[in-house]
């Protein structure tokens, strides 16, 4: 633009208010849409980054200008181990809001999620037996999921979340009952071609000032008290500093979302997917591993959330890749 003496648009967008730090590292799902099937299964996914790398595919996008032709685009790869299925929990809707009814836990439940978990009250078989009167109630139901957080070396407590479990409210409870105490795999939930929300948190950068944090031109040299600061941060009225004018504070370590990330690969053999060298600040892949166009936010081995599209676009089948830029092992 040159000179910005007459013009500066306005760097950092307001919808992120406040700017402060993730109040977890798991983040936690504010909203679980529609799957486009129907079927009574789960909504959502947990996977860890590995990183980053390029996939060449033959586009098949319609109306695109390079449909039919083959294209370069950035990937992220992701290891996805097994989740466990802990337990299950039931909802019942009280004046349009979804209130906890009844927990069911597994009753062969790993001892790192028993230390995680301080109340396991009811057990399998007594909540079993309180099912039966509440089963007409029932209006939701989701899977409490632990992650294999020693499988990627992303720590040694597992990360423990629910998942949505979509259908009717009686396919969706059977299908619930029914995986309790077992694993559940990325190849049940999604598959290749498929688009998926991506709801992490940000890599953090502590504490910034405002030519960093919001983009604020930086004052002359001559400048009488300060350089990297904004000229003014208000006049005398209002008494105060207004909400968008920008202020030094945290940046990074943000919950944020990431729309329709497409599913390229979905691979039962992570080692395939891991570079000679290994995945920098990750290691090898011991597990399954998906690849999804486009970047992820967060470091490596930071969790990452995989949800069914709030905002699906059209549906298309999957590409034809042609070459992952990864010199295997």
């Amino acid at each position: 633009m040159g000179h910005r003496k007459y013009s500066a648009p306005r760097r950092g967008s307001l919808a992120f208010l406040p700017r402060g730090r993730a109040s977890r590292l798991l983040p936690r799902v504010k909203h679980w849409p529609r799957r486009l099937d129907g079927a009574a299964l789960p909504m959502g996914f947990v996977g860890y980054k590995a990183g980053t790398t390029s996939v060449h595919y033959i586009d098949n996008t319609p109306n695109s200008p390079t449909m039919g032709a083959e294209v370069n685009k950035v990937a992220t790869v992701l290891a996805v181990p097994p989740l466990r299925v802990v337990g299950a929990t039931l909802y019942e809707k009280v004046d349009g809001r979804l209130r906890d009814m009844l927990k069911i836990w597994s009753s062969n439940l790993p001892e790192d999620v028993k230390r995680r978990v301080k109340r396991l009250r009811p057990n399998e078989e007594e909540a079993r037996k309180r099912l039966e009167q509440l089963k007409n109630r029932v209006a939701e139901v989701r899977l409490i999921v632990a992650t294999d957080t020693k499988a990627v070396g992303a720590g040694k407590k597992p990360h423990i979340l629910e998942i949505k479990v979509d259908g009717e409210p009686g396919k969706s409870l059977e299908y619930a009952l029914s995986k309790l105490g077992q694993e559940l795999r990325i190849s049940e939930v999604f598959k290749e071609g498929d688009y998926v929300d991506v709801i992490a948190v940000t890599k953090g950068k502590g504490f910034e000032g405002v030519v960093k944090r919001h983009g604020v031109a930086k004052l002359q040299h001559k400048s009488r008290k300060t350089v990297r600061g904004v000229g003014a941060i208000g006049g005398r009225s209002p008494a105060y500093v207004t909400y968008y004018v920008p202020r030094s504070g945290q940046l990074g370590y943000h919950r944020r979302t990431e729309f329709n990330r497409r599913v390229l690969i979905i691979s039962q053999n992570g080692d395939e997917l891991t570079p000679r060298s290994g995945w920098h600040r990750f290691g090898v892949i011991k597990t399954d591993a998906v690849v999804l166009e486009g970047t992820v936010q967060g470091p490596p081995k930071r969790p990452v959330v995989l949800r069914t599209p709030a905002k699906p676009p059209t549906q298309v089948e999957k590409p034809e890749i042609t070459t992952v830029e990864v010199k295997t092992r």
